[in-house]
């Protein structure tokens, strides 16, 4: 089980693993070259993968949507090499 930070390039999935919050959003589309404000940095469906210690559950969470669809679903709990078992989607509201 890896933790990290996904986004959808229109239909591509970019993902970045990590062992702890080095980057956020921000951060990371810096390095990557997407939006990193405004708009369009508003527009792009993202999220973060984290592991939750008390439940033992693996949280998906979103940014600007409540669930991801199937086929993006898939994409995420494959890049991360999730247990399906463990995953909980949850959107999410703090601003990065």
């Amino acid at each position: 089980m890896h933790e990290g930070l996904f986004a959808f390039e229109g239909d591509a999935l970019r993902h970045h693993v990590q062992t702890g919050p080095d980057l956020d959003h921000v951060g990371w589309f810096t390095q990557i070259g997407l939006p990193s404000h405004g708009p369009a940095y508003d527009a792009i469906l993202r999220g973060r993968v984290t592991h939750d210690v008390d439940t033992g559950r693996v949280i998906i969470g979103i940014y600007g949507a409540a669930y991801l669809s199937n086929r993006r679903y898939r994409q995420v709990v494959e890049a991360f090499e999730l247990d399906e078992g463990e995953v909980v989607e949850k959107r999410l509201t703090e601003p990065y």
